[in-house]
């Protein structure tokens, strides 16, 4: 099985407010949009209204960063529902989160904590995933995040964490293409070999994105620059073994004109096409 069987949709990118009246505009050729449930799930008025003039023409797939999957507070249930009425609204074919905790006592965080790799924490997320899969009754996967430190890998690497947990649940893989870079950066590790490792018959999206370098070295994770070309040449090596799937660019800070954005769509569907001609007509 390739792509977790889901339809591979070539290459889009992030739906941000701030891109709304150009796209409406203009209509440029995205593929389809990937949109943050949490921005768009709850809001009426100019935002539902820009958004719903959008789905007319592209398709949207939904994409949360509020589920803390990994915390050990209770499922928001009443947030489940919502998330399932949303994502009906918009038939997104499947939605993702993140494999982390945001959430501490019912506190946001803010941020997306990884987990230790233990055998608790696989239990715990397998637990929660499957109620999940039960509520949304839809393909559910979940994105390796950055580390900029590993909280604890005396059970277990990375790859065997993350393994357990989409076997067990029965769940998918958003292949953060640009996460496992990094990680390999902070970590020194081979970024190749450490996605080699995972189940990629699981692989049923991926994403890239740039992030800002720092003087001494070191990265910040921020969604705010182009792809760099490392990651595009460890992409055209991730299709090798993956097959056609469905990438986002993620650009969420310091913003880029539409037509900037769709360069780096653009290039990701060169890099699918270049190996998998058939998508040329996707």
């Amino acid at each position: 099985m390739k792509n977790f069987g889901l339809p591979p949709l070539g290459a889009g990118a992030g739906l941000r407010h701030a891109h709304f009246d150009d796209i409406i505009k203009h209509k440029p050729p995205f593929r389809w949009f990937e949109v943050i449930n949490e921005d768009f799930m709850n809001f009426g008025g100019y935002v539902k209204e820009c958004f719903e003039e959008i789905r007319k023409h592209y398709k949207v797939v939904g994409h949360g960063v509020c589920m803390s999957i990994g915390s050990t507070d209770p499922l928001d249930m009443q947030y489940l529902q919502n998330l399932k009425a949303f994502l009906d609204h918009i038939d997104s074919p499947w939605t993702s989160d993140h494999l982390c905790f945001t959430m501490v006592d019912h506190t946001n965080l803010n941020d997306l904590i990884p987990l230790p790799f233990t055998r608790e924490a696989v239990d715990n997320v397998v637990s929660r995933v499957k109620i999940v899969q039960d509520v949304l009754e839809r393909p559910f996967l979940l994105e390796n995040v950055t580390r900029y430190v590993t909280v604890s890998d005396r059970e277990m690497n990375e790859s065997q964490f993350i393994n357990s947990i989409l076997e067990e649940a029965n769940c998918g893989l958003l292949l953060d293409v640009t996460n496992a870079y990094l990680n390999s950066k902070f970590h020194g590790n081979d970024p190749l070999e450490f996605i080699k490792s995972l189940p990629l018959d699981r692989v049923g999206q991926m994403h890239v994105a740039g992030w800002e370098a720092l003087e001494d070295g070191s990265f910040i994770d921020s969604h705010d620059a182009p792809v760099p070309q490392p990651v595009w040449d460890l992409f055209q090596e991730v299709l090798k073994l993956t097959g056609p799937s469905s990438v986002i660019v993620e650009w969420d800070n310091l913003l880029p004109p539409v037509t900037q954005l769709l360069e780096e769509a653009q290039q990701a569907n060169r890099i699918m096409q270049a190996q998998f001609p058939s998508l040329e007509a996707a």
